[in-house]
């Protein structure tokens, strides 16, 4: 790819998950992630704007695949802070406010239900035309928010594929946030939990966790790997250390 692009997102990846246990604050720290985030989408920005790929699998590569990591999670920690800053008093007020939120973030990307299938479907035939820029813009048949996009370092979709891996990274957390409500307070419909034993070696399990995440079928790929641990360990009661 290049020299800088690669190292850059390495990096990115690093600094972003030793920064996510540095604040205990969800206000606080979805400040000092959208700060964080924001200063390096100008740099890579910056970067794309004068850069031609060799390839135009190389460019698509770029403009599905690493450039909405980053824009994801600006948009993610921006719908966090806007959700918790506003957050009212009380647990019936609590999960009133999330479900309102869950239940928006559930219709993200449903007003363009043809991209919606085909990215969800992992299809490709049709990336030359989402993911390559274009020296103009289509006044009939873009977005109206991409008019205002710069051309040089945006596609026609690579904005709706964040939009959509936000929406993702969102519904978890939302739900996650409902449930620890619902325990609490001893409203959950769940019944009583059922008690698994795992009938492998616990490398077992860690290989399946692992091929879970690499294989981006839980959340699109965007769980964290211990986070996933963390839940299938309780699934199997058995805690696992990364």
């Amino acid at each position: 790819m290049n020299t800088f692009c690669i190292p850059f997102f390495q990096e990115l990846e690093r600094d972003f998950e030793l920064l996510k246990s540095t604040y205990s604050n969800i206000i606080e720290h979805s400040q000092k992630m959208i700060f964080f985030l924001e200063k390096k989408l100008k740099q890579i920005n910056k970067w794309v704007k004068t850069f031609c790929f060799a390839t135009e699998k190389d460019e698509i590569y770029f403009f599905r695949e690493l450039k909405p990591s980053l824009v994801s999670k600006i948009l993610y920690y921006k719908y966090i802070l806007k959700i918790e800053s506003t957050l009212p008093p009380g647990k019936k007020g609590k999960r009133k406010h999330y479900i309102k939120a869950l239940n928006k973030a559930s219709l993200s990307g449903k007003e363009n239900r043809e991209f919606y299938e085909y990215y969800r479907s992992r299809a490709t035939y049709n990336d030359n035309n989402y993911f390559i820029r274009r020296p103009y813009k289509d006044i009939i048949r873009d977005h109206s928010m991409l008019l205002f996009f710069d051309s040089k370092i945006s596609t026609s979709h690579d904005y709706q594929v964040a939009s959509l891996i936000s929406a993702d990274m969102l519904i978890n957390y939302l739900e996650r946030k409902i449930d620890e409500i619902d325990n609490k307070s001893g409203t959950n419909n769940y019944g009583q939990p059922l008690n698994y034993s795992r009938s492998g070696t616990k490398i077992d399990l860690v290989e399946l966790i692992y091929a879970l995440k690499h294989a981006n079928l839980i959340n699109n790929g965007n769980t964290d790997v211990k986070e996933l641990a963390t839940h299938i360990g309780k699934i199997f009661n058995n805690r696992i250390r990364r």
